[in-house]
């Protein structure tokens, strides 16, 4: 077996129109189809077929978690995660089948997003140069990665509930993979707007952690940002002696950035920082 899909799935009805026409257009396909729901009450898909394997948690344990088991039962040469509320294209599993003859580590399509509110779609492309991967896409369902690669980088790190894929990523190019593109938008991402990645405490503890866990390998540009955005967030919590301290490191890997200087002054003066800086972050239509 080539491919293995793995679905991670919460509280999502069985009526759900989009789970329901991906999982439909990848059955019969001589793929594994694994669906991992960690909702309380399980669904009811064998009444949509016997081919899936159905793995109810019953627990909310986190998307990466969910990853990381379906990963651990799956057989396939190589993993493809796809989220339960985005949509693929007739021809997305049939190109990531034929690009599986690659042999190559990581494999990609360029992909569509759809903007929440006003339904704008943008291309996003995936740009390879020789063995370099010189623009990438972090979401899953552009990409698909080899089952034993996954394994040797140690899979998704639990701890994460902000840029996961991001940090997965970092330890994948750290191996050295071998890359291969898909020259399609085969895959359609809608941005969650209430998703984990939109709580802010969950952004500040996973780039923390990103930025112990990677400090040698992250470029300046990277830890500054980083830095950065934690500082801000820190402001938004009202926790402003971290903030500052924060958006000082942040300064040090670009001492002559203005911006962060305005910032860092703001978080000596609360009055002013709670006007600017709302302890909630409104979604982008």
């Amino acid at each position: 077996m080539k491919i293995s899909i793995i679905i991670p799935t919460l509280d999502r009805p069985i009526q759900s129109k989009v789970l329901i026409s991906n999982i439909s257009l990848l059955l019969n396909r001589n793929v594994e189809l694994i669906v991992i729901d960690d909702s309380k009450n399980p669904m009811e898909l064998a009444n949509l077929s016997k081919d899936i394997k159905y793995l109810h948690r019953g627990e909310k344990l986190g998307v990466c978690s969910a990853r990381n088991y379906g990963a651990s039962f799956a057989k396939g040469q190589y993993l493809l995660f796809l989220d339960d509320d985005d949509k693929v294209s007739e021809e997305w599993l049939k190109d990531f089948l034929a690009a599986s003859k690659s042999e190559a580590d990581m494999v990609f399509c360029d992909m569509i997003t759809t903007k929440y509110g006003n339904g704008e779609k943008t291309l996003e492309k995936v740009e390879i140069q020789g063995s370099k991967l010189i623009k990438q896409i972090f979401i899953p369902g552009a990409w698909m990665i080899r089952n034993d690669f996954f394994q040797k980088i140690g899979g998704y790190d639990e701890r994460l509930k902000y840029a996961e894929n991001t940090e997965l990523f970092m330890r994948a190019y750290q191996a050295k993979p071998k890359f291969h593109r898909i020259p399609k938008a085969n895959f359609f991402y809608f941005p969650s707007i209430d998703g984990g990645s939109k709580n802010l405490r969950n952004m500040i503890d996973s780039l923390q952690l990103i930025l112990n866990k990677h400090e040698d390998y992250l470029s300046n540009h990277v830890k500054f940002l980083y830095n950065q955005i934690i500082g801000v967030n820190y402001m938004r919590f009202r926790q402003y002696e971290k903030a500052r301290i924060c958006l000082a490191n942040a300064l040090k890997y670009k001492p002559y950035k203005m911006s962060t200087w305005i910032r860092l002054i703001i978080a000596w003066f609360p009055f002013l920082a709670k006007r600017i800086y709302t302890e909630t972050v409104n979604p982008v239509k």
